[in-house]
C-alpha cells in the first residue's frame, strides 16, 4: 500500500468512512490484488483506533474483496481470469432480471432522472482526457438507477456485491473499453438503448440487450496480471 501520509477521519460512523476510503484506494490503484491490510498501520494512517479498522476490514470481507489468512492477517483477494468470467456469468443471470422488473415498475419521474444521469455520462466519456474512476462511478450510477427501480432489493444487493468484486480491474477494463472515440460512442449508444427500452416499457427488449452486452464482456475479458498486482503472485 502506498504511503500517502496520515489521513484523519472524524465522524460517528468511522467504519463506513474507512471502508469508503479503502474502496477509493482500490479504484485509484493504490491498493491492488493480494495487498496486505495491516490493522495497526491503517489505524495510524487514519488517526483512529483499531476497532473501526477491524470493522471496515470485516465489511470488506463481506463484499468479497478481502480475506483473512491464518497467521498472516487480512489481504485483498486475488481474482483469476476465470473468477472474473464467473462474476460476469452471475451478472448476466441477475441484471437482465432486475432490468425486466424495473421496466414494468419505473415511473416517468425516474426515467427523467435516468436521462440526466445518461447526459452526464455522455459528458464524461466525451472529455479529451478520461478519468477512469469518474467513468466507472457514473456508469455504475446509471445501471443502478435502473436496477433499483425494480424494487428487488435483495437482487440489487447481490448485483452490487458482484460489481464490488470487479473493482480491481474495472479501471483497466474501462480504459480499454473506451480507448477510441468510436468505442465511447458505442457505450453511449448502449446506454441509450436501455433508456429507449424503458421509455417503450419493453421489458423483453431491455433484458435481451443486457444479456447480449454482458455476454460480449464475458467473451472478451482484458486480463493482464501486471495491471492488477503490484508484483506477480
Amino acid at each position: 500500500m502506498s504511503d500517502s501520509g496520515r489521513e484523519t477521519l472524524q465522524h460517528s460512523r468511522l467504519p463506513d468512512l474507512v471502508l469508503d476510503k479503502l474502496m477509493e484506494w482500490i479504484m485509484d490503484g493504490k491498493l491492488m490484488m493480494g495487498d496486505k491490510l495491516n490493522t495497526e498501520e491503517l489505524a495510524s494512517q487514519f488517526g483512529v483506533s483499531r476497532m473501526p479498522i477491524r470493522e471496515a476490514l470485516s465489511n470488506l470481507e463481506k463484499k468479497g474483496l478481502a480475506e483473512s489468512i491464518p497467521y498472516a492477517g487480512t489481504r485483498l483477494v486475488v481474482l483469476t481470469k476465470d473468477d472474473v468470467r464467473q462474476i460476469y456469468i452471475a451478472r448476466k443471470a441477475l441484471e437482465p432480471v432486475a432490468a425486466r422488473y424495473a421496466c414494468e415498475k419505473i415511473t416517468d419521474e425516474e426515467i427523467a432522472e435516468l436521462q440526466k444521469v445518461h447526459e452526464e455520462y455522455q459528458h464524461i466519456v466525451r472529455k479529451e482526457e478520461l478519468d477512469a474512476v469518474e467513468v466507472y462511478q457514473q456508469n455504475r450510477l446509471y445501471h443502478f438507477s435502473i436496477y433499483k427501480a425494480s424494487g428487488l432489493t435483495r437482487v440489487c444487493s447481490m448485483i452490487e456485491s458482484l460489481w464490488d468484486n470487479l473493482s480491481f480491474f474495472k479501471l483497466i477494463y474501462g480504459q480499454k473499453l473506451l480507448n477510441s472515440r468510436e468505442s465511447r460512442e458505442r457505450m453511449i449508444a448502449e446506454h441509450q438503448s436501455y433508456l429507449d427500452a424503458l421509455r417503450e416499457r419493453d421489458s423483453d427488449k431491455i433484458a435481451t440487450l443486457l444479456e447480449q452486452n454482458l455476454e460480449k464482456r464475458t467473451e472478451n475479458i482484458p486480463y493482464n496480471s501486471d495491471a492488477y498486482f503490484h508484483e506477480k503472485i
